[in-house]
C-alpha cells in the first residue's frame, strides 16, 4: 500500500440499482490499482444518501468514498453535515439526444403511442404523473419548476403516484400504468441499454438541463493529501486503460473538474418550489 493510504479505501455507493453496480465496481478496481491500496465497495439500494435515523458511515469512520444523489446532498448542506465534504469532481455521461455532459438531464417520458396527441407541454393537462421520490432534482422537482413556469400547479395533472424509484417510473409509463414521468436520463440510458425494447415503447417528450453531476463525497476528518490523491486518480481516468473503456461502455465517460457552485441554482430552485412542492398529492 501508499504512504498515504495504509487501510483500504472504503468505497459507498447510493446509485443503484438505477445506475449499474459494474460501473462502480470498476471505479473501485481502477482506484484500486491507481492509488496503490486496497478498496472496498458497499452498494445501498434502499436509499439515495445516509438517513438520519440510521448509522452516518462518515461519522462512524466506516466508509470514506460516497457516490449520493444530488436530492442528498443538499440535505446535507441543509442539516450542515460536517462529516461529508464534496470533491470538485463530477462525471461526464452521453445523453440519448443531447451528446456529453457533466452532468445528467431530467428527461420527460411518455409512451410512443402518445407522440401524436400529445405535442405540448399543455396537452399532458389530466395525465397521471409518475415521480420516483418527493426530494429527486430529476424526477420531482423539474416538474415543478416546468409547471410553474406555465403558471400550472401539481393539479394540472389528473393524479401524481409516486412510484419509489426512476426504474419504476420507467417501466409505468412503458406499460401504460402512468402517462408522463420526469426520470433521470442516465437511469434511462442504463435501463434502454439492459432492455433495448424500452426504446420501442417510449419518447423522450423534451430534456431539461443539464443538472449538477451526481456528488462524490469523501470523508472530511480525511487527510487532505488522501482527497486530493483521489481527485486526481478520478481525473486520469478517461487515459488508463482498460479502465477508461469498461466505464465507457456503462456510459461514463470520464471525470473532471467541477465548480462547487454548481449546485447552488438546485438549492435555490428548491427553496422557491418548497409550497408547490407541499401541495402535491398522491394517489
Amino acid at each position: 500500500m501508499t504512504e498515504q493510504f495504509k487501510l483500504p479505501l472504503r468505497i459507498i455507493t447510493y446509485l443503484v440499482p438505477g445506475l449499474s453496480v459494474e460501473l462502480f465496481e470498476n471505479i473501485s478496481q481502477y482506484l484500486e490499482a491507481s492509488l496503490g491500496t486496497e478498496t472496498m465497495l458497499f452498494y445501498e439500494s434502499r436509499f439515495n444518501g445516509p438517513q438520519s435515523d440510521r448509522i452516518d458511515p462518515f461519522k462512524t469512520n466506516v466508509a470514506d468514498l460516497a457516490f449520493i444523489t444530488g436530492a442528498e446532498y443538499q440535505k446535507l448542506f441543509k442539516e450542515d453535515n460536517k462529516n461529508w465534504e464534496l470533491l470538485s469532481v463530477g462525471g461526464v455521461y452521453p445523453h440519448l439526444t443531447k451528446g456529453e455532459s457533466a452532468g445528467y438531464y431530467a428527461d420527460i417520458i411518455i409512451h410512443k403511442n402518445s407522440k401524436e396527441r400529445i405535442k405540448d407541454f399543455l396537452d399532458l393537462r389530466g395525465a397521471n404523473w409518475a415521480t420516483n421520490n418527493p426530494c429527486s432534482t430529476s424526477g420531482h422537482f423539474v416538474m415543478l419548476k416546468t409547471l410553474k413556469g406555465y403558471g400550472e400547479n401539481p393539479s394540472f395533472f389528473g393524479s401524481v403516484l409516486n412510484s419509489g424509484s426512476h426504474l419504476n417510473s420507467i417501466q409505468m409509463v412503458a406499460s401504460r400504468k402512468a402517462d408522463v414521468a420526469s426520470v433521470d436520463s442516465n437511469v434511462l440510458g442504463f435501463a434502454m441499454t439492459k432492455n433495448p425494447a424500452l426504446a420501442h415503447d417510449l419518447h423522450i417528450f423534451t430534456s431539461i438541463g443539464p443538472l449538477p453531476p451526481y456528488p462524490i463525497m469523501v470523508r472530511s476528518s480525511m487527510a487532505a493529501e488522501q482527497k486530493n490523491a483521489i481527485c486526481d486518480a478520478l481525473l486520469k481516468l478517461e487515459n488508463v486503460a482498460p479502465w477508461n473503456k469498461l466505464c465507457a461502455d456503462l456510459r461514463l465517460l470520464r471525470f473532471v473538474k467541477i465548480d462547487k457552485d454548481i449546485y447552488l441554482e438546485d438549492r435555490e430552485s428548491r427553496d422557491a418550489l418548497a409550497n408547490l412542492s407541499a401541495s402535491v398529492r398522491y394517489y
